[in-house]
């Protein structure tokens, strides 16, 4: 059976969830979301590997996902991608979050920014 648009979660209020998940993670991976070029080595997994620990590089690949998915779900319409593609990008966002609150209790500190080349 295809899923129908009925099926679909709210999407003001997932995206909106769906930010606020960013927003934490990035607090919490210290990683400025204004700054283009951190984003840039966030999403082109640049993420130096003696600056962290080997867990806040799992983070910062959960962001460089969650981010990725944000920008999908943002330029993607159910004309372009089909009710069972749209259907398959909501079902990974819910999975996303779930997955991101269960870690957030886990999340530690000291965790140093992830600067600018």
């Amino acid at each position: 059976m295809r899923p129908s648009i009925l099926d679909l979660p709210q999407s003001c209020e997932d995206i909106l969830a769906l930010r606020r998940a960013i927003a934490q993670l990035a607090a919490r991976c210290r990683v400025d979301l204004t700054d283009r070029t951190a984003l840039r080595r966030v999403l082109d997994g640049d993420f130096c590997a003696g600056q962290s620990a080997q867990s806040d590089h799992q983070d910062l690949r959960d962001l460089s996902a969650m981010l990725t998915l944000l920008f999908r779900l943002e330029a993607s319409s159910s004309e372009d991608l089909g009710i069972t593609g749209l259907h398959r990008l909501w079902h990974q966002h819910g999975r996303m979050l779930a997955r991101f609150r269960a870690g957030q209790a886990s999340a530690g500190a000291g965790q140093q920014p992830l600067a600018a080349h």
